[in-house]
C-alpha cells in the first residue's frame, strides 16, 4: 500500500449542462455545487460513492500511482470536494476497485478484483479498512479462471455477502456466484447459479425475513439474447423464484433499487427497441411482476449506468450517451415519476468522454462520479459532480 500521492485537480467553474432532444431549460448559478477532475498522469477511474458523516468515499482504479498496471484507489473528500486523503491497494499486477460499504462496527468494506494474488487469472478482491484507510484484513476467492465482484453487502445476521460473477466455477461459460463471509472475511459457503450459456451478477439486496434479492443477467432460460435477470433467494442462498426480463434484443443489467412500495426498480441498456442501445428502465412488484418499462435516450448509443429513488420519490438515471451534446460520450441524467415518465433530462461534461458510474443524494445535492478525459490531458481523471438537486 502506498501513499501520498500528488494529485492533480481541475475545478470547472461550472457545469455543462446539455439540453437534451432540444427541451427549453434555464440554468442558474449555484455556487455550492461543482464539477471536479481527480487524478494523476495516467488513467484513474472511480465506481462508487458512499457519505459516510458527512465526508465522501469515493473508490476505484488508478494506474498512476506506484503501478501502471492499475491499483484499487480510495479517496476521502469533503462534501465540497476537498482531499482529505487518497490511497491505494495491491500487488505488481492489475487490481480494480468496485465497490465501497459502510461496516456496523464504523469501518469499511472495499470489494475488486485483483490478478497479484488469488487461485486464478482474476479473484475477488475483499479488504476492510478503518476509516483512516488502514487495512484491516484482506481476502481473495476463487478458481483458475476469472472471477470478478459486483456487490458486497452486510447482512443483518452480521454475515457479509458477495454478488459475483465466475469462470471457475458452475455450470456454463459464466455463472452467478455468491459467497458468505464473516466478520473476519473467512468463507461460510458458497454457491452457484447459472444455465449452460453465460450468467452474472450485477448488484444485491437484503429484503425482509432475512432474503436477498440478486439482480444479475442471463443468456439461459428461453432468453435470445442477453436479459435483466432477477432472483429471490433465502438467506443461505435456496431459490424462491427467479425471473429475466427483456425483449428479443441485448439487455444489460446495471442499477437497482428496492421501491418505497416493494418492489424493485432495474436499470441498463437494452437494443430490443434501437439497434444502437437505449437507457433501459423498468419496474416489478415485489413477487417480480412488471408494472411498467420504459426507453429513453436518442438516435445513437444510450445506456444506463446507476439509479437512486430521491427524497421527492422520483427515479433518477444516469447513463452514458452518445446522442447527445458533443457527439462523443457524455453522462445523460434522467428523472422519470414513479411510472416512468419523463420529468427531466439533461446531460453532463465537457467536450470528450465523460463517463458516470454511481449517484447519491446528500443535503439537498446530487453526488456522481466516474471519469473523463474532457477537462487535462486525454488521459481519464476521476470525475466527481455536485449537482443540486
Amino acid at each position: 500500500m502506498k501513499t501520498q500521492h500528488w494529485l492533480l485537480f481541475t475545478i470547472i467553474s461550472s457545469i455543462v449542462f446539455i439540453p437534451a432532444c432540444k427541451k427549453e431549460q434555464t440554468e442558474t448559478s449555484v455556487p455550492s455545487a461543482f464539477q471536479k477532475s481527480i487524478g494523476g498522469t495516467s488513467d484513474d477511474l472511480a465506481n462508487s460513492i458512499i457519505i459516510k458523516d458527512a465526508m465522501l468515499y469515493i473508490f476505484g482504479q488508478s494506474k498512476s500511482f506506484d503501478d501502471p498496471n492499475g491499483d484499487h484507489y480510495l479517496l476521502k473528500l469533503d462534501i465540497d470536494g476537498n482531499l482529505i486523503f487518497d490511497k491505494t491497494y495491491g500487488g505488481n499486477l492489475t487490481e480494480e476497485g468496485k465497490k465501497i460499504i459502510p461496516t456496523q462496527d464504523g469501518n469499511f468494506i472495499l470489494i475488486g478484483s485483483t490478478e497479484s494474488s488469488g487461485n486464478g487469472q482474476k479473484d475477488i478482491h475483499v479488504l476492510k479498512i478503518d476509516t483512516e484507510g488502514t487495512v484491516l484484513w484482506e481476502k481473495t476467492f476463487g478458481g483458475a479462471l476469472d472471477d470478478t465482484p459486483a456487490d458486497i453487502i452486510e447482512m443483518s445476521n452480521s454475515e457479509f455477502c458477495i454478488a459475483a460473477t465466475t469462470e471457475s466455477f458452475g455450470n456454463g461459460a459464466r455463472d452467478i456466484y455468491l459467497i458468505w463471509i464473516d466478520q473476519s472475511g473467512n468463507l461460510i459457503r458458497e454457491v452457484t447459479y447459472g444455465g449452460s450459456d453465460i450468467d452474472g451478477s450485477s448488484d444485491l439486496l437484503e429484503i425482509e425475513n432475512n432474503q436477498l434479492i440478486l439482480y444479475g443477467y442471463t443468456r439461459n432460460f428461453g432468453a435470445t439474447s442477453r436479459d435483466f435477470y432477477l432472483m429471490k433467494l433465502t438467506s443461505t442462498g435456496d431459490s424462491i423464484w427467479s425471473r429475466r426480463y427483456g425483449a428479443d434484443g441485448y439487455e444489460e443489467s446495471q442499477g437497482f433499487a428496492q421501491t418505497p412500495s416493494g418492489g424493485f426498480l432495474m436499470s441498463g441498456h437494452s437494443s430490443s427497441a434501437d439497434p444502437n442501445h437505449d437507457l433501459y428502465a423498468i419496474e416489478v412488484d415485489a413477487d417480480g411482476n412488471p408494472l411498467w418499462d420504459n426507453h429513453y435516450g436518442g438516435a445513437m448509443h444510450d445506456g444506463g449506468q446507476a439509479l437512486l429513488i430521491n427524497s421527492d420519490g422520483n427515479y433518477v438515471f444516469i447513463a452514458r450517451s452518445m446522442s447527445f451534446g458533443n457527439n462523443s460520450r457524455s453522462i445523460y441524467m434522467v428523472i422519470s415519476d414513479p411510472l416512468g415518465n419523463l420529468i427531466s433530462e439533461e446531460v453532463i461534461g465537457g467536450s470528450l468522454n465523460d463517463w458516470g458510474e454511481d449517484i447519491i443524494e446528500y443535503d439537498g445535492f446530487y453526488y456522481i462520479v466516474g471519469h473523463s478525459n474532457s477537462f487535462r490531458d486525454g488521459d481519464n481523471d476521476i470525475y466527481l459532480v455536485k449537482k443540486k438537486k
